[in-house]
């Protein structure tokens, strides 16, 4: 790779705008020196920007090309790249042809394949497990080393869910494709390891976060009035809401003036699971806390850190994680943390430091740390304080983009 040219760095798979984390993660790329192209087949605001990075379209959900413009399409790219153009079409011909009607088929298939494989990557990242999956036989097309991130269900859920045979053996194919895996924790490598991994490709690069936009801002009044619990999330039935709703009944029985607060999205179309938006409004409607929960939906990030700032406690009731990047902001916040030891979340949070750690599926313990918590505005404020320092200590915006830039200068020049 030429010293004169920058790095180009692919992402593939990402929806647009990106979340939070990877916003940070892009830009910094791009402020570090590298050409970032992101390439999303879901594009929400066509008119969104990052300083730096590129956005190729491909085709949206719900789009369905003819197959006349996809061989349109197709007779350009023999003309202009035939060796790339053939090797493309090669590596489609030996696809299972369960695997192609799955993704709907040929035209569609081609149709996402063809304006990714003009692309002259020198490092291809897929932040999801799933899109790797999709677009690895491009990877002899591209000629470049291949990433991939794992955050969590993906790897250590869905590979022993009776069903998911299927994905799994796809999955450990996929792993063989890539230069290095990305994983958000500990926990994660220990995962995909297990699953077969080469351990020299398992990487750990755990998540950063803004410390200027999630900051202590003087808290909530401590009144006595309410007790503001907070918990943000994708509404999956993985992250472990009812129990939250059981352990807010608990608190309303005890007498704690509890004002509950979930920000929460419908799952992304790849993840591809229902929403619980519903069940959770009715187990809110069927404890009769109606005047305690507020289910709202998801607010962009400076509406997040001022609903953080306001609040007395984060929770986080999953029953799966990898390294939760809301359980850093809060935590940035100044705001106590009680989660399930689930994941890597130990690995931010020790329990009676910066918060409490519990068993999964457990209300009763949940409800019990949010009362001390509660009870104790001492203790909140001392947890709260511990949080801001293991945050802005370890779990650094710089620290993570050094790591990312590191990461993909090596796998460029193997």
């Amino acid at each position: 790779m030429s010293r004169r040219r920058a790095l180009h760095l692919v992402e593939v798979g990402v929806r647009w705008p990106p979340e939070t984390f990877l916003c940070w993660k892009l830009e910094g790329m791009a402020a570090a020196g590298m050409r970032v192209t992101v390439a999303s087949r879901a594009i929400f605001e066509p008119d969104a920007k990052l300083p730096g990075v590129e956005v190729l379209a491909l085709l949206q959900a719900g789009e369905r090309p003819t197959r006349r413009f996809v061989a349109r399409k197709l007779l350009v790219s023999l003309v202009a790249a035939p060796r790339r153009t053939l090797r493309m079409l090669y590596e489609i011909s030996r696809l299972e042809s369960d695997w192609l009607r799955e993704r709907g088929g040929l035209t569609r298939v081609l149709g996402n394949y063809l304006p990714l494989m003009r692309l002259r990557p020198d490092v291809v990242h897929f932040e999801w497990q799933s899109a790797a999956v999709y677009y690895l036989p491009l990877r002899k097309v591209w000629n470049a080393p291949l990433v991939t991130s794992c955050h969590g269900s993906e790897v250590t859920l869905y590979p022993y869910v009776p069903g998911q045979e299927y994905w799994t053996r796809r999955l450990v194919s996929m792993f063989e494709g890539m230069a290095a895996v990305h994983c958000v924790s500990e926990s994660l490598r220990r995962g995909v390891v297990e699953l077969g991994l080469e351990p020299a490709k398992a990487r750990v690069i755990r998540q950063g976060v803004d410390p200027q936009l999630f900051r202590p801002n003087g808290g909530p009044p401590d009144d006595g009035r309410t007790f503001r619990v907070i918990s943000i999330a994708w509404l999956r039935w993985v992250k472990g809401l009812e129990w939250a709703v059981e352990a807010v009944r608990r608190l309303v029985d005890a007498g704690v003036p509890v004002e509950f607060t979930i920000i929460g999205d419908d799952p992304k179309d790849e993840v591809g699971e229902p929403s619980e938006r519903e069940r959770i409004a009715h187990a809110v409607a069927d404890a009769g806390l109606d005047e305690h929960v507020q289910l709202v939906e998801r607010a962009p990030s400076q509406e997040v850190a001022r609903r953080l700032q306001t609040s007395h406690a984060y929770l986080l009731p999953s029953l799966d994680e990898g390294l939760p990047t809301v359980v850093l902001e809060a935590m940035a916040s100044g705001v106590p943390v009680v989660a399930t030891d689930c994941g890597g979340v130990s690995e931010a949070v020790t329990d009676g430091v910066e918060g409490f750690v519990v068993p999964p599926r457990d209300a009763e313990a949940l409800a019990a740390a949010l009362t001390r918590l509660w009870r104790e505005p001492d203790l909140r404020r001392r947890m709260g304080e511990a949080a801001r320092d293991t945050a802005t200590s370890r779990f650094t915006l710089e620290r993570q983009l050094d790591e990312f830039h590191a990461l993909y200068r090596e796998v460029a020049r193997a």
